[in-house]
């Protein structure tokens, strides 16, 4: 896939620092009202099971392995703002290993500072730089947030199916002409260490695939009280689900903040690997040739 124009900016001298983010510009992350009625009848549960279908169903249900290669730019400001958050001297061009039936997800970054890589499964968690496994808690914290923040967007509602405690439909929202459903779950555990989350998630009203979650950050001490959007800009089928493979983030409350985009350069499924391939540091064996290279759309 080419790389696209990078869309959105900055928004003022927001390096200013850290007190911007207590008075910055941003909005509050949503939230139900008085009990409202839908003249369409549908129910949050309704919503969310048609999107879950208009992906291929439940990822969980798949006993393969699901493998891509991401690269991306990152913002300047939420570089100097979060720094162990974005992490951008290591995240940069990244390859992903999935195997879904057993929860297991790892990536290997590769920044202009070095290597990162992070493997996760249950909790289990596993944090390298360099090859050397890392043991400071703030790292370990701000990488678990951001590792499960990312299945979320690349796997989409399956990662809500088995974190959800409940769901609430809110009112449509209008963007560029369309009228999206949006349905906001709790997921228990959250992302990271954090005990629980919410998420928002947009669904297209014809495709049912999803357009944006906006969710809350509460596993990372720093970005408590801090909410982000990812917008799903394309997708691509592969092994019957379909998932995204173009993204934009933002950090929406309490500042407006371009935050990172992104898009998937390989993809390919199938490939047999274990888990000791993938647990770090970097990856082995059928793990370790780089994703296929993903046709152009």
């Amino acid at each position: 896939m080419g790389k696209p124009t990078r869309s959105g900016a900055c928004s003022g001298a927001l390096w200013l620092g850290l007190a911007l983010l207590l008075v910055g510009c941003g909005g509050t992350f949503p939230q139900p009202g008085p009990e409202a009625e839908f003249d369409d009848g549908l129910t949050a549960k309704a919503l969310f099971q048609r999107s879950l279908a208009a992906h291929g169903g439940d990822l969980r249900t798949f006993d393969g392995d699901l493998n891509q290669a991401t690269d991306g730019e990152w913002g300047r400001m939420i570089q100097r703002i979060q720094p162990l958050v974005a992490d951008g001297e290591y995240r940069g061009r990244g390859e992903e290993r999935y195997r879904p039936a057993d929860d297991l997800y790892a990536v290997h970054y590769t920044g202009p500072e070095g290597t990162k890589s992070v493997f996760r499964q249950g909790e289990e968690f596993r944090l390298y730089y360099d090859g050397e496994r890392s043991t400071d808690p703030e790292r370990i914290r701000a990488s678990a947030m951001t590792t499960d923040a990312g299945e979320l967007f690349h796997y989409g509602p399956s990662f809500v199916k088995h974190r959800a405690t409940g769901m609430e439909r809110l009112p449509d929202r209008r963007e560029d002409g369309v009228d999206y459903y949006r349905v906001l779950a709790t997921v228990e555990p959250g992302f990271g260490e954090a005990d629980a989350d919410q998420v928002v998630m947009w669904i297209h009203p014809e495709t049912a695939l999803l357009y944006r979650v906006h969710i809350t950050l509460s596993g990372f001490g720093p970005t408590q009280g801090a909410h982000v959007d990812t917008t799903f800009l394309e997708y691509a089928e592969i092994e019957g689900f379909t998932l995204p493979t173009r993204f934009e983030e933002r950090v929406r409350g309490p500042l407006r903040l371009f935050v990172h985009e992104w898009w998937v350069t390989g993809r390919d499924s199938g490939r047999g690997w274990e888990a000791g391939d993938v647990r770090g540091p970097g990856f082995s064996g059928a793990a370790a040739p780089a994703a296929a290279e993903a046709p152009a759309p």
